[in-house]
C-alpha cells in the first residue's frame, strides 16, 4: 500500500521522483500545500535514494494529507470518509436554525472523527450565498474549521469553481458586495480560483475593478494581468507591466504564466515572452512545472502565436516523455491548442486526430464558456459542419469581445 500512496504522490507532484533534487522539490510542495514539515531525506529514503527505513506513522499521515485524504488509514480505505447521513441531516437542521457558532462547533466536531467535510463546506458557501447571509458566510471563511481543513491546492479548485459560478448570476448591494470580498478566503479560493474568462465585461469586470482599487489587497500582479487581457479582448491599450526575476520566484507557477503571457498581448513586447525559461528552468520552482505553461496554451490560441505554440508542444511532450502527471482540464486544453496549431499549419489530418481527443468535459468551469469558443471554431475548421458552425456563433455570443468578433469573422 505505501508503494500506491508514493505513485499517488508523485501523480500529484506532477513528475516521477528520481533523485535528490525531486525529493527538496517534493518537500518544499508539502509544505507549501499542506502546512506540515517532512525532510527531503525522509523522502529520499522512501524513494530508494538512501537507505530505507520503517516509514513513520506521521510520515504516512503527512503525505496521505498532500493526496487530498485526511490520514493513511483513510488512503488505505482507499478514499475519505463522506460526512454521513445522520451528520447531514443534523447540519441542514443547524443551517436552517441560523446558529453559525453551533455550525461551527458541528463541523469542527465531524473534522476531528476523520469525516469528509469539503463537500458540506462547499454545501453552506452556496447556501449562504444565494441566500446573501454574507455576515454568517465570512464567519464561515475566517474560521478555524476552513483554516485547519481546507489545505490543499485541489480543495480550493474545487470549492473555487463550484461555488463562483453562482456568481455570475447573484446581484449584491453595495455593502453586501464589500463584505463578500473583505475576507482572505475569498479572495484566494474564490475570485483568484473562478477566473471567469467569458464574464470579464461582465461581474468578473466588477471584482477586478475593486480588487485593483483596494489598497490592502496584495496580489496586485493577478489583477494587473486580467484587466490588460480585458482591454486586448475590448480592443484597447495594454499596460506595461514588468516585474523582477526574484518576485516571479515566489509566485505560483500558473501566475508565472499569466504574467509572461501579458507580453503576447502586444506585438512588440513578444520577445520578453521568452524570459520566462530563465523561471522554467529554475530549480528553485516549487509546484509542478507544466501548471507555467497554462496559460500561455490559452493566449497563444488567442493571440494566434506560432511560434510560441511550438515551442510550449515541445515543453509539455517533453515533460509527458518524462512521466509527468498533469491534471485533466490541463491535458485537454493542452490538445485543443495542438489541435489549433495544427489547423494553422495546415496538418489538418493530425489536427483531426488530436480533436478528438478533446474531452471538453475536462474544461476547468472557470474557463470552460471561453475554451468552448475555440473549440467550437477548430471543429468547424475539421469538419466543416452546420452543428459547429451554429455553435461557434453561438459561443461568440457568450463570449462578447471585439477581438473574438474579429476572430469569428476571420473564420467564418
Amino acid at each position: 500500500m505505501e508503494d500506491i500512496l508514493k505513485k499517488a504522490v508523485e501523480k500529484k507532484f506532477g513528475f516521477k521522483i528520481l533523485n535528490r533534487g525531486d525529493c527538496e522539490k517534493l518537500a518544499v510542495v508539502i509544505q507549501e500545500q499542506v502546512n506540515k514539515t517532512i525532510s527531503y531525506n525522509t523522502l529520499r529514503r522512501i524513494y530508494g535514494f538512501a537507505k530505507p527505513v520503517k516509514t513513520r506513522k506521521d510520515t504516512l499521515n503527512i503525505l496521505s494529507n498532500y493526496v487530498g485524504y485526511r490520514s493513511y488509514y483513510h488512503f488505505v480505505n482507499a478514499t475519505p470518509y463522506q460526512i454521513s447521513w445522520e451528520s447531514r441531516l443534523r447540519l441542514y437542521e443547524l443551517k436552517g436554525n441560523k446558529n453559525t457558532k453551533a455550525l461551527l462547533s458541528f463541523l469542527e466536531q465531524k473534522s476531528q472523527t476523520d469525516e469528509d467535510i469539503t463537500l458540506p463546506i462547499i454545501n453552506l458557501i452556496r447556501e449562504f450565498l444565494l441566500a446573501k447571509r454574507i455576515d454568517e458566510l465570512n464567519v464561515l471563511f475566517t474560521s478555524n474549521v476552513l483554516k485547519n481543513n481546507i489545505i490543499t491546492y485541489q480543495q480550493k479548485l474545487i470549492i473555487g469553481n463550484a461555488t463562483g459560478t453562482l456568481l455570475r448570476n447573484l446581484k449584491f448591494s453595495k455593502r453586501e458586495f464589500k463584505e463578500l470580498c473583505s475576507t482572505e478566503f475569498f479572495q484566494t479560493t474564490i475570485f483568484e480560483i473562478f477566473v471567469d474568462y467569458s464574464s470579464l465585461n461582465g461581474f468578473y469586470a466588477v471584482f477586478l475593478k475593486y480588487f485593483s482599487e483596494k489598497k490592502d489587497y496584495e496580489n496586485k500582479v493577478f489583477v494587473s494581468c486580467l484587466l490588460n487581457l480585458r482591454n486586448f479582448l475590448n480592443n484597447k491599450k495594454i499596460k506595461n507591466l514588468k516585474i523582477d526575476d526574484t518576485t516571479l520566484m515566489t509566485l505560483h507557477p500558473i501566475l508565472v504564466g499569466r504574467y509572461f503571457s501579458n507580453f503576447l498581448l502586444t506585438e512588440k513586447k513578444h520577445v520578453y515572452f521568452f524570459e520566462i525559461k530563465k523561471i522554467a528552468n529554475a530549480s528553485q520552482l516549487a509546484s509542478p512545472l507544466h501548471q507555467i505553461f497554462y496559460e500561455p496554451m490559452v493566449i497563444g490560441m488567442l493571440t494566434n502565436n506560432l511560434k510560441v505554440l511550438s515551442w510550449i508542444i515541445e515543453q509539455v511532450e517533453t515533460q509527458l516523455g518524462q512521466k509527468a502527471y498533469p491534471e485533466p482540464h490541463y491535458m485537454e486544453t493542452f490538445h485543443l491548442m495542438k489541435t489549433f496549431y495544427l489547423i494553422q499549419t495546415g496538418a489538418t489530418e493530425n489536427a483531426t486526430s488530436m480533436f478528438e481527443k478533446v474531452n471538453t468535459d475536462n474544461f476547468i468551469l472557470s474557463y470552460k464558456t471561453f475554451l468552448l469558443f475555440f473549440y467550437h471554431a477548430m471543429g468547424y475548421k475539421v469538419y466543416k459542419s452546420q452543428k459547429f458552425q451554429q455553435r461557434f456563433k453561438e459561443s461568440l455570443e457568450k463570449n462578447p469581445y471585439q477581438y473574438l468578433s474579429q476572430f469569428y469573422s476571420k473564420h467564418m
